[in-house]
């Protein structure tokens, strides 16, 4: 049977010699072997044959006895013998028929939740290889399902988990970007039942004739308080410009409000001018604070909730969020402090609708993520 051991070793000399005897020792042939650059050291991955009989924690077991810490062990086929730079080339030739398979791949190629850094380079790649290829192939033809009627608003469920795929491939690669911070090829059906019914927290869709033409939701950061939802807003190309952005953003707020949520907060990119409009017009007492390359925009919703102290424990977002971590920015350094900032002079700087009234084309139904 073929085991896959990540570990790491003693740092010192002889450590990897030591592990090689005491396999050898049980009659485990090692076949292969790559070394990782760590923080913490060596991270060293093996690829094992044992007998009958041996289990993942007789390995772990073994590899203890000879000074390995961290240890992880998993079953594995034959495929990951294979050259490690081929088998990464003919995941990008895969990826080039199917970007939106980036996440399986990445998954086949690594296979261990807790990646090394040259694993999130690697990683980080792919998906920008998958980015690229998803906006080569991205299309987007005017208004979309139901223009002209009114779309229902409620709350999602489980349900709406293919309507809400469906609604994420209609949209441009830029509204999904904006969307997530990240380059977003496409949304596996795992993922849209999250958002439609994450835990702990509320998504709202905009329906009309069936078709998801929007989706607002909202959930919990534990990192920023047991009362803090973060909010985030998609509203497809073509319905973009009408207001329904801020339609989502008003209910699916009021609907954190009814699950205990005494704060909101949402991450927006400087440049997604219509988003920050959007907040704005909420009407709703908030601040704005710059978080890295993001802006982190708080909206009270008691009395209490919102502190203008810019003074706050530093949280990498990303490192927290749903987007796995290779995609995080910067953290901000030791005593770097926030900025803060009026939101409505944020947006009174930025150019407005001609349209009275409405919104416009519509970062506000873009920004943010959950």
């Amino acid at each position: 049977m073929l085991w896959k051991i990540r570990t790491e070793l003693a740092d010192r000399p002889g450590a990897l010699a030591e592990l090689a005897a005491r396999c050898g020792a049980d009659e485990i042939n090692i076949l292969s072997l790559e070394v990782f650059t760590a923080e913490t050291g060596a991270v060293d991955e093996l690829v094992v044959s044992t007998g009958v009989g041996w289990s993942a924690e007789d390995l772990t077991a073994l590899v203890a006895e000879a000074g390995c810490v961290g240890t992880t062990v998993r079953p594995c086929q034959a495929d990951v013998l294979s050259d490690a730079p081929t088998r990464y080339l003919r995941a990008v030739l895969r990826l080039i028929d199917d970007p939106v398979s980036v996440d399986e791949e990445l998954g086949n190629l690594q296979g261990f939740d807790e990646y090394t850094p040259a694993e999130w380079a690697r990683a980080d790649v792919l998906v920008e290889i998958a980015g690229r290829l998803a906006e080569r192939f991205d299309t987007v033809e005017g208004p979309r399902p139901g223009n002209g009627r009114v779309p229902v608003l409620r709350k999602a469920t489980v349900q709406d988990a293919d309507a809400v795929v469906a609604m994420h491939e209609r949209c441009s690669y830029e509204s999904r970007t904006r969307r997530y911070h990240v380059p977003m090829p496409k949304l596996t059906g795992r993922t849209a039942r999250h958002l439609s019914a994450p835990a702990g927290g509320v998504s709202v869709v905009a329906d009309v004739d069936g078709a998801v033409i929007g989706m607002a939701t909202a959930a919990p950061w534990e990192e920023l308080g047991s009362t803090t939802m973060e909010v985030a807003v998609l509203v497809e190309d073509g319905w973009q410009g009408q207001g329904l952005g801020l339609r989502l953003l008003r209910q699916v707020v009021e609907e954190a409000r009814v699950l205990g949520a005494d704060r909101v907060v949402c991450m927006v990119q400087p440049e997604n001018h219509a988003m920050l409009r959007t907040l704005e017009r909420l009407r709703m007492r908030s601040r704005v604070v710059q978080d890295g390359d993001s802006l982190m925009v708080s909206v009270a919703l008691s009395e209490r909730s919102l502190s203008h102290a810019v003074d706050r424990p530093v949280v990498q977002y990303r490192h927290t969020r749903a987007t796995p971590s290779h995609w995080s920015e910067p953290p901000r350094s030791a005593g770097q402090p926030a900025r803060e900032h009026s939101l409505a002079a944020l947006s009174a700087l930025q150019p407005h609708s001609d349209r009275a009234g409405a919104a416009d084309r519509d970062g506000a139904d873009r920004g943010g993520r959950p």
